[in-house]
């Protein structure tokens, strides 16, 4: 009998939403020493925000695989300087090679509005007086040099990155902004990033209620609109951990109220539609809303028998997990396995307020080795993640489906139909077909609800599931990890 085993300073961090209790749930922790973790650092964290900032140049001080390493960000490649530093400049330290590069990409790119100047571990380590630097360049250029602390070492996750991102983009853009009275019907999205097109499928929505979208933070933030950002009537909150802070911040400044809403989804988008309404006094705008919804199910009705009852697993934000899990389901399918590289606990509560059923995993920094064993333990027809464990999925023979996606937006009614159509044809590609050879009779396979019933000490037990799924017998099973 096949048996799932973790590491002891591991258990916690591994439960099944039946089990869930989430003041013991381990999350927010530094990851274990010698566990081979999926999660990104400090500085890659305050890129995934200020990435899309436009106008400004964007200086990687540190070596050149750091800049490399941050040029990409959600598949989209962005343009980055550099220092170089090198093994000589950490011995006699880098500054005025950092000035040199201010002024040589300002050269390049005269009409830059500003410069946002990225810390790295090298220049942590050595102590690099980066913000008399930037103030001197300021006063040299005329123009915002602003210094971005984010050393890859100077958090836990990339979360930390993510809050880093979104004090310099408050005290070095927002807060510089002229202050003026509130602009009517107008709000920003916060933690919103424009992958695919998603920004403008939310527009439009948001059109159709007569309101405008003043500022994307920061899938269209550039410096002019966020100088504009302080003045207007609401914030939407679309990702809690990139979008929260940064919501609360202008709150306790500026006053300006703002609601945690999701575009994904039926249900969640005319949820968010429906409140983003009230707060404008918009109701009698809303009638649409329900057509909408009406249309779109008559839209993703022949993907539906495709899709019911299939398993679906989840590794992503921590933040969209909910949302995701309720538009899966609106689809029949199963949640079976849903985790994050790091999550807070208010996440995984929404997550489980949100996923249906007792048996779905909720896992917190899960490793290469414990994905490959839950994939081989669960079975899912389809994973859905970032591009990292696309790789694992398809050595396992599990169709996947990259998210942040790579094709179409996912956001809003329309996006809710991609995302029917695309898993479907994930699920049903032809190849998937030629990795699902006969299930042995003697496979085992184990299930949710047993292996998140052992406590600390105990070894779970196994248990025979009766399902199966892509690739159920592409790989034979590993002795228990541990």
């Amino acid at each position: 009998m096949l048996s799932l085993d973790a590491l002891p300073e591991r258990q916690g961090h591994v439960t099944s939403k039946a089990h869930f209790v989430p003041e013991q749930f381990q999350c927010e922790r530094a990851t274990l020493p010698g566990v081979i973790s999926s999660r990104a650092c400090v500085l890659y964290g305050a890129r995934w925000v200020l990435a899309p900032v436009r106008e400004v140049l964007h200086l990687i001080h540190g070596p050149v695989g750091c800049a490399y390493y941050s040029s990409q960000v959600r598949g989209k490649n962005y343009p980055v300087y550099s220092t170089a530093l090198k093994e000589e400049d950490v011995v006699f330290g880098g500054q005025q090679k950092l000035r040199r590069a201010i002024g040589e990409a300002l050269r390049l790119q005269p009409a830059a509005r500003g410069v946002l100047v990225y810390t790295t571990c090298a220049a942590g380590l050595i102590g690099e007086d980066v913000e008399t630097v930037c103030r001197e360049a300021s006063l040299q250029f005329g123009r915002p040099v602003v210094p971005v602390n984010c050393p890859g070492f100077g958090g836990k996750s990339q979360g930390t990155g993510h809050d880093v991102a979104a004090r310099v983009l408050l005290e070095h853009f927002i807060a510089r902004g002229p202050a003026g009275p509130v602009l009517e019907n107008t709000l920003n999205i916060l933690g919103e990033f424009d992958v695919q097109g998603d920004l403008q499928e939310i527009e439009q929505l948001l059109s159709e209620l007569g309101l405008n979208v003043l500022c994307a933070v920061s899938g269209r933030a550039a410096v002019e609109n966020l100088a504009l950002a302080r003045r207007a009537a609401l914030n939407i909150v679309h990702c809690r951990r990139t979008g929260e802070l940064l919501a609360r911040l202008l709150e306790e400044r500026y006053g300006i109220s703002y609601l945690k809403g999701s575009f994904f989804g039926i249900a969640e988008t005319a949820k968010t539609l429906k409140a983003v309404g009230r707060f404008f006094n918009r109701e009698d705008a809303c009638g649409h809303i329900e057509e909408k919804v009406a249309e779109t199910w008559r839209r993703v009705a022949p993907y539906l028998p495709q899709l019911a009852g299939k398993r679906v697993a989840m590794f992503f934000g921590a933040s969209r997990i909910g949302s995701m899990a309720r538009a899966f389901q609106e689809l029949g399918m199963e949640i079976v396995f849903a985790g994050a590289q790091c999550g807070s606990r208010e996440d995984y509560r929404e997550a489980g307020r949100c996923i249906a059923g007792g048996d779905t995993l909720l896992v917190d920094d899960a490793s290469v080795q414990e994905l490959g064993e839950f994939l081989r333990r669960c079975r899912p027809h389809l994973m859905v993640g970032g591009t990292r464990e696309k790789f694992l999925a398809h050595k396992l023979g599990i169709p996947y489906l990259v998210f942040p996606q790579q094709n179409t937006p996912y956001a809003g009614f329309n996006g809710f139909v991609n995302l029917a159509r695309e898993a479907a044809a994930t699920i049903n590609a032809p190849v998937w077909q030629m990795l699902r050879p006969a299930r042995p009779p003697d496979l085992v396979i184990l299930s949710a609800r047993r292996w998140a019933g052992a406590g600390p000490g105990r070894r779970p037990s196994s248990s025979l599931s009766g399902r199966e799924g892509p690739g159920a017998a592409c790989i034979p099973p590993d002795p228990p990890f541990g």
